[in-house]
């Protein structure tokens, strides 16, 4: 594992915002495990908000629903504030509104080294 601590992951302040807390906990240890710092997770949509307003942020990972709301003004959010994030959704990309669809996605179900990618291409400053 050390060479993932090499990269630029440790110390990375990663916002998760996931309602399905086995899928929250396995990308938290995840995350942590390559020296992450987990701000969350935040199952709803009004934590997430809260979360993103009061923490210094390097990245976020958005579930697009969370128990039927969707994910979108805490991404308008991060947007305004200029934090990366990646949407993590077993929807596909048309079902994003059209400012959205280029976005960085990971599809669920995915496996961790792809979660681990993608943070580390969009998160990662080069």
């Amino acid at each position: 594992m050390s060479d993932l601590h090499e990269d630029g992951l440790r110390g990375l302040r990663v916002l998760v915002v996931e309602d399905t807390l086995l899928v929250a906990d396995m990308i938290a240890d995840e995350l942590e495990e390559v020296g992450c710092t987990v701000v969350g997770p935040a199952p709803r949509v009004e934590r997430g908000l809260a979360l993103a307003r009061a923490e210094r942020l390097d990245g976020a990972l958005l579930d697009v629903n969370l128990a039927g709301e969707l994910c979108f003004p805490i991404a308008e959010l991060l947007l305004a504030q200029g934090v990366p994030f990646a949407f993590l959704t077993g929807y596909g990309e048309t079902t994003l509104p059209p400012g959205y669809r280029k976005m960085p996605r990971l599809a669920k179900p995915f496996q961790l080294n792809e979660l681990l990618n993608l943070v580390r291409r969009n998160f990662v400053k080069h």
